[in-house]
């Protein structure tokens, strides 16, 4: 009867075909809900950019399961559409603003 030596202890990961099935795992447990903001920063979100003046803001929001961070200037503020762009061409909608501030 043969050994199978270190083939017995490989990681769970040594199948080449598993590691895109893991990752796609990995990355979804890493997600989150949209967090809450309260009726305050709303009314602090809502001030900064009725009275925005490009100016540089620091801005947090939410996307696909996952909270960002940028700094940039607005190019567009969409009412209709309920959006804002920034310098980057980065979209966000109004409901994923978590967080604005003049820098």
């Amino acid at each position: 009867m043969s050994d199978r030596g270190m083939k017995k202890w490989a990681p769970y990961k040594s199948l080449v075909e598993q590691a895109p099935s893991l990752e796609g795992t990995y990355e979804d447990n890493k997600k989150i809900e949209r967090p809450k903001i309260s009726q305050d920063v709303a009314e602090e979100i809502n001030e900064i950019l009725v009275n925005y003046h490009n100016q540089d803001l620091k801005i947090r929001f939410f996307k696909r399961g996952r909270v960002y961070e940028t700094i940039s200037s607005l190019k567009k503020i969409d009412v209709m559409n309920k959006k804002i762009v920034t310098s980057d061409d980065v979209t966000i909608a109004f409901i994923d603003l978590l967080y604005l501030e003049n820098y």
